[in-house]
């Protein structure tokens, strides 16, 4: 029996929540710069809908999805802004997953192994897999698939969070030519004055400008912190709940709560201990956590055992030794590796877990 707020009960065999994965939002999250809110106007993303018209001038914060669908809604129609009165702050640069050739994370692994075995420029492989060379030479290699976009061709990215754009809404924002890469923004002055954690600032850079003509809209929460559950996440499995965490993505929300559902199906014949074991979640990065926007902050990182791609690796691997899960699994519409046949996935899976094996990053036969 379960008690609600309200005071009235309900029963269930186990409750599924989803709280852990909230994620966090400007309307939700407050900025982590300073200003003065009564000479600064600055709003969350979703507020554009009623201030758009409302400004003359508009200072984009935050390079994610979010700062990137503010500056499509702003140059797109009813809005019509002119892009010359945009400026954004991109803080650092990230890969762009391209939406009309979207990839899955286990293709991109894959892709990944391949560039390390092919070794094209013949560096040690010591050296690629302790540094973030291992996944960088797989996005070079989907760029030119077509696969992923970036925004300057002279910056290599070093963030990717799965942010998607379409080529015509890429070519959009790159209308926006006032582009800042000074870090992050640390405080804003009554005059509109933008001060970044690398020491340098900047004034508005309209001519006729100032601050009471300028619209500062915050897209910098950081969405996948998770921050309003501080708890360490519990199993995915107990008696009485499961509680949703990201077993499999990039892309794969839906499918998450998919497979979590069919494993659950499968409780005469799994135990909570055995579906957990198939159920690795990654952990926090340590060392992301104490930066400015925590622990989500897209670093592409270094390959290990714990890196989020390692573990849905594992977790696939494992379903797919499931016969009723491994049926269900091929072919599912919600799967990233639906266009695949079974043995094509079961060739990808292998062959990407023999380099991983060689490289004592993952451990165990099949």
């Amino acid at each position: 029996e379960y008690k609600l707020a309200g005071g009235q009960s309900i029963w269930a065999r186990k409750i599924v929540d989803g709280r852990y994965l909230q994620p966090d939002l400007p309307v939700h999250i407050p900025p982590k710069f300073a200003f003065d809110e009564n000479a600064i106007q600055c709003v969350p993303v979703n507020s554009l809908a009623t201030n758009s018209k409302e400004r003359k001038h508009y200072v984009i914060i935050g390079a994610g999805k979010t700062g990137m669908d503010a500056i499509t809604f702003l140059l797109n129609e009813p809005n019509n802004v002119d892009p010359d009165n945009i400026l954004w702050i991109v803080p650092n640069e990230a890969w762009i997953t391209a939406r009309e050739n979207i990839g899955s994370c286990m293709e991109f692994l894959h892709e990944c192994t391949n560039a390390l075995k092919d070794n094209k420029d013949n560096k040690s492989r010591d050296d690629v897999v302790t540094s973030n060379e291992f996944f960088q030479r797989g996005f070079l290699e989907w760029e030119k698939q077509g696969k992923i976009y970036r925004f300057d061709k002279d910056i290599l990215p070093t963030k990717f969070k799965d942010a998607t754009l379409s080529k015509s809404e890429l070519a959009m924002i790159q209308k926006v030519k006032r582009v800042v890469r000074s870090g992050r923004v640390e405080r804003i002055d009554d005059d509109g004055t933008l001060h970044f954690n690398d020491g340098t600032s900047l004034s508005l850079p309209w001519p006729s400008s100032s601050a009471s003509d300028t619209l500062f809209v915050h897209c910098s929460a950081g969405a996948f912190n998770y921050s309003k559950q501080t708890k360490k996440p519990p199993p995915v499995f107990t008696p009485h709940r499961i509680s949703i965490q990201d077993v499999y993505g990039t892309p794969g929300f839906c499918f998450v709560g998919s497979i979590l559902g069919k494993l659950e199906s499968l409780n005469g014949k799994l135990t909570d201990a055995e579906k957990n074991a198939m159920c690795l979640t990654p952990s926090p990065d340590a060392a992301q956590a104490a930066l400015p926007l925590g622990p989500s902050g897209g670093d592409i990182g270094v390959i290990s055992k714990d890196h989020g791609y390692v573990q849905r690796l594992c977790n696939l691997r494992k379903w797919l030794e499931v016969p009723e899960v491994r049926e269900w699994l091929v072919g599912h519409r919600l799967f990233n590796l639906r266009h695949c046949t079974a043995a094509e996935i079961d060739s990808l899976v292998e062959e990407t877990w023999d380099v991983l094996k060689e490289l004592n990053i993952v451990s165990g036969a099949k």
